[in-house]
Parts: C-alpha cells; sequence; structure tokens
C-alpha cells in the first residue's frame, strides 16, 4: 500500500509490518541498521589486527635478513 505523505510502500515481511521503497527495498528499521553497523565494525576490527599481525611478519622476516627498520 502507497503512503503518499511518507512516499513510500507498506508491506508485510516476515510477518511485520515494514516500509518499502518505490523501487521495493525493505528499509531497515534503527535495530537492523545498528546491528549492521556492529558487525561492520567488527569486520573493520578484524582487518586491522590481520594487517597488524602482517606487519609484524614482514618486520620479523626483515630483520631475519639483516634489515633494521628503525634505521632505514
Amino acid at each position: 500500500m502507497w503512503s503518499q505523505q511518507l512516499e513510500l510502500y507498506l508491506g508485510v515481511y516476515e510477518g511485520k509490518l515494514r516500509f518499502f521503497t518505490t523501487e521495493n527495498q525493505l528499509i531497515l528499521s534503527s535495530e537492523e541498521l545498528a546491528q549492521q553497523e556492529r558487525l561492520r565494525a567488527e569486520q573493520a576490527e578484524e582487518r586491522a589486527q590481520r594487517a597488524e599481525q602482517e606487519i609484524a611478519r614482514l618486520r620479523e622476516a626483515l630483520r631475519t635478513q639483516g634489515i633494521d627498520l628503525e634505521n632505514i
């Protein structure tokens, strides 16, 4: 059902009344948006940790080859 005031469609999704765009895209609830943001933050933290581990590994590999990064 179209709402002219909201310029959104109102429909049922997974048994709940939800809003949809004119392109039939589900409008996420504030809880869903917060959950999505938490997931993004967790993924970013994991990527950062992996990057730090890789940097440490590469520094150690250079050290074992006699390269001192502090004196470059």
